[in-house]
């Protein structure tokens, strides 16, 4: 067994000896994300305790989970998982042996997906004789919260789940719905005001986070991180021409990401760097400030002949 493999197994063995008579608690839920635990809170009115297996800062890609969050897993009816999360594909089959017992509902399950892409296929690049450079995809895009569109298709699923696995929550999860649902339903119309509003469609971003977003409302994501990695001098080379030929006027850049190379396609294009956090815990909230900035910089700009 390689090093690597045996460090992932170590916390498991650890849980596996320490709660093997561990009793489920009717009051906890775990779920993948930060922003899950806020329709979660709005629903039950914060009667559950969530347990997010990936905290604030870190990375739904590379994070292994602590000892902690996998005791409190072993003890949770539920599982709510986004789906295609890099820590979900390492660790999703581990995650159903610790618990037996515990209900799994992937809310990737419940909507269309996007398969994963190069960040150049978002717009064909060519080889310099006019012939298109190959597609290579690679996996599905897991961003499926950062789209009104889909969370609102995805809160009655949520809402079946949860009343199904904590009975004594029902009527309280019926009543909150409702509300919920408005709210979900006011900041997509909102968005889709928005963007039938813009005169600029596209915008750069350093990780492909919107995918979802872009698809549901008509706009063109150009991702800077190609498969994950750093982008090539060639590579940035060839967006801040594009920035400048297209008059893209923004990109925008994750709180917890690098901001060396977003730094420089801003100051050589000339455009606007703006940090979101797809990751923050009031979902309202953060769609509300992701608004504001598409319309402070999609909207009323200037388009060269």
């Amino acid at each position: 067994m390689n090093t690597r493999k045996l460090l992932l197994l170590l916390p498991l063995l650890y849980i596996f000896s320490a709660c093997a008579e561990k009793n489920s608690d009717p009051n906890l839920v775990s779920v993948s994300i930060l922003p899950q635990k806020y329709f979660i809170d709005q629903l039950t009115g914060e009667q559950l305790r969530v347990n997010v297996m990936v905290p604030p800062g870190s990375s739904h890609a590379t994070y292994s989970p602590t000892p902690q969050q996998f005791q409190q897993l072993s003890a949770s009816p539920l599982y709510m998982g986004i789906g295609h999360l890099g820590y979900e594909t390492t660790w999703m089959s581990r995650l159903e042996e610790l618990n037996a017992d515990m209900q799994v509902m992937i809310l990737s399950d419940h909507t269309k997906l996007i398969e994963g892409a190069c960040a150049h296929d978002e717009h064909a690049e060519h080889d310099g004789h006019g012939a298109p450079e190959a597609h290579h995809h690679h996996g599905v895009d897991p961003h499926i919260w950062m789209s009104p569109k889909v969370m609102l298709e995805l809160l009655p699923h949520i809402k079946t789940n949860l009343q199904a696995n904590y009975p004594h929550l029902a009527d309280s999860i019926e009543k909150n719905y409702p509300s919920l649902f408005e709210k979900l339903s006011d900041t997509h119309k909102r968005m889709q005001a928005l963007a039938a509003s813009l005169d600029q469609r596209q915008f750069l971003i350093f990780h492909p986070a919107l995918t979802y977003l872009a698809r549901d409302y008509g706009l063109t994501q150009i991702a800077v991180e190609q498969d994950g990695k750093e982008p090539s001098p060639a590579y940035l080379a060839r967006l801040i021409d594009r920035a400048r030929e297209e008059n893209i006027p923004v990109i925008f850049i994750q709180q917890e990401y690098d901001l060396r190379n977003a730094e420089t396609i801003s100051r050589e294009a000339g455009i606007a760097l703006v940090q979101i956090n797809p990751m923050r815990y009031d979902w309202t909230d953060s769609m509300n400030e992701l608004m504001a900035q598409i319309e402070q910089h999609l909207k009323s700009t200037a388009t060269q002949p």
